[in-house]
């Protein structure tokens, strides 16, 4: 390699921003390297992954197109891929440029392709691009085999990841991860049990895919069985049975399980972080997650955007918006999502006015806002009771090629019943395009609930118990509603539908942090070591109260 390309390779990874990009960029065309292959891949990749600027790579791309190698037309195709967004459809569009202008794919190319298919959710895309590589001979690539089996599995195509899996003729750790992910997802927990307890090779992958595998399918202890036997846990192990506690709204133990982790010396990651942050902001363990703050700093995680974005969410959960600023301030970066955490949590928490100020930064910052953007906004207009502005953003949203979801048409209809609009609520529930779920009909049940329509509110809560007919609390609120009208036959009849059903109101549950332990409260329950001390306790202070 000459000298001054070495040296131009060097200096691109110095660069902290475009504009000293650009001027490497032009000391390059200034030398006459501006077609060196080689160069160009490095630009491309360095400027869409590196520095975030897919647009300024794209146009490197364009000008060196009629003479890009296959190399060249991988990277441009990678860096689209690394989007996980709309803009990854663009790979699958340089793909087939890449066909057109007689260049053929390696298996890099092949398997990059498709990893944008199974990000994009692209079935026929993929498909073609599967049915090409068989064209072109790449059958017995393990590498693109692979991924073929890892898309047709995010597809939920079961049947066809199996049939590339076993016509495969040979198969490594990796690919037997992938088919084992596969099953687990497909909730088929023994097929991927007989497939892991055949493998002559196992890394931490396998192990983590089993634990969550078991976690997520409601077998927690035949996880933590498995996790225990393992001589060597790593980190992905750990993450795995973190995970599935959460998964199975043990939160507590997904925080002692963290502990214990600390205990044995092993080093978290950016995602051991991010389930943490979010079980603090679930039990609103709130000294916690200002602790697991501090940890951050020290071990200088902060930096990674997914971590910043779950501090942000945790601090807005536990209702302490002063530290969910100070965090968001601080971000060295941010995202669509850092802004939905902020804009969200003063939204939930009656900051309306202010979630409406930070999306008009999102608009001014030129971010594109997203689905959860707008339910964000919306729900900050429903607290404000802000009808018209909420009708305006709700229309707003085909602007930005954004299709309203049910979430967002539950947030009308709560706004509408804030409004004391129960007619109006009703009557856009009957002309929404989309199905309906428990949150529409929950928004107008507890809109007629405080405006005591008995009508519409029997007629919202059978919806209710055709989508949700275990759930307890919606019987109680249309008994409430009966009895506030004084309809005691209607009141009877749902506490016998209750029971015939053996529905039964659960009993309430609260947690309380004391020590770095998180404790967990049921009504009535009488199984704790210290059970008297404490109902004594609760006595003295209602009788104090009173």
């Amino acid at each position: 390699m000459p000298a001054i390309i070495n040296n131009i390779l060097k200096r691109i990874y110095y660069c902290s921003s475009l504009n000293s990009f650009k001027k490497i960029h032009a000391h390059i065309i200034i030398h006459g390297l501006r077609l060196n292959n080689l160069v160009a891949v490095k630009l491309v990749i360095f400027c869409s992954q590196a520095l975030g600027h897919i647009g300024y790579a794209r146009l490197i791309f364009n000008g060196l197109l009629s003479s890009a190698n296959v190399y060249l037309w991988t990277a441009m195709i990678t860096s689209y891929t690394h989007q996980h967004s709309e803009l990854a459809r663009e790979a699958i569009v340089i793909y087939h440029m890449m066909l057109n202008h007689g260049t053929y794919p390696n298996n890099f190319t092949l398997s990059t392709a498709l990893k944008a298919c199974s990000t994009l959710k692209a079935t026929n895309e993929g498909k073609q691009i599967h049915v090409h590589s068989t064209k072109l001979g790449f059958n017995s690539s393990i590498y693109v085999q692979t991924t073929l089996v890892d898309m047709y599995a995010k597809f939920g195509l079961v049947e066809e990841a199996r049939y590339v899996f076993d016509n495969m003729a040979v198969k490594n750790v990796v690919t037997c991860n992938v088919m084992m992910a596969c099953n687990v997802k497909d909730g088929d927990i023994e097929s991927a049990r007989g497939m892991f307890d055949q493998m002559s090779q196992r890394d931490p992958i396998s192990l983590a895919t089993m634990i969550s595998g078991y976690a997520m399918n409601g077998s927690i202890l035949t996880a933590r069985e498995l996790f225990d036997q393992m001589p060597v846990k790593e980190v992905s192990s750990w993450n795995a049975l973190i995970v599935g506690y959460c998964h199975g709204g043990e939160w507590d133990q997904s925080i002692k399980l963290f502990n214990e982790m600390q205990l044995n010396r092993i080093k978290p990651n950016h995602v051991t972080m991010a389930i943490l942050l979010s079980s603090c902001g679930q039990l609103g363990a709130l000294r916690f997650g200002r602790q697991l703050h501090g940890f951050l700093h020290k071990i200088c995680f902060l930096k990674n955007v997914y971590v910043s974005n779950s501090l942000l969410n945790m601090y807005a959960k536990c209702g302490s918006l002063q530290d969910a600023h100070d965090a968001f301030v601080d971000m060295p970066e941010k995202d669509i999502v850092s802004y939905n955490a902020m804009i969200t949590g003063l939204a939930n928490h009656g900051h309306g006015e202010e979630a409406l100020e930070l999306f008009q930064e999102v608009l001014e910052r030129g971010i594109q806002p997203d689905s959860v953007t707008f339910l964000g906004i919306l729900t900050a207009c429903s607290q404000s009771g802000l009808i018209d502005l909420s009708l305006y953003c709700f229309e707003c949203m085909k602007s930005y090629a954004i299709e309203p979801s049910a979430d967002h048409y539950a947030s009308i209809v709560d706004l509408f019943g804030r409004k004391g609009l129960i007619e109006k609520a009703y009557n856009f529930i009957k002309r929404m395009p989309v199905e309906t779920h428990a949150g529409v009909w929950g928004a107008l049940l507890n809109a007629c609930s405080s405006q005591n329509n008995v009508e519409i509110g029997r007629v919202a809560a059978e919806e209710l118990f055709k989508i949700e007919p275990e759930n307890p609390g919606n019987y109680v609120i249309l008994s409430n509603i009966y009895a506030r009208a004084q309809y005691w036959d209607g009141v009877r009849e749902i506490r016998c539908f209750m029971r015939g059903k053996g529905v039964a109101k659960r009993a309430g549950c609260s947690w309380i942090e004391l020590n770095n332990e998180v404790f967990e409260f049921v009504m009535g329950e009488m199984g704790h070591c210290l059970s008297e001390e404490i109902y004594a306790f609760l006595r003295q202070l209602s009788l104090q109260m009173k």
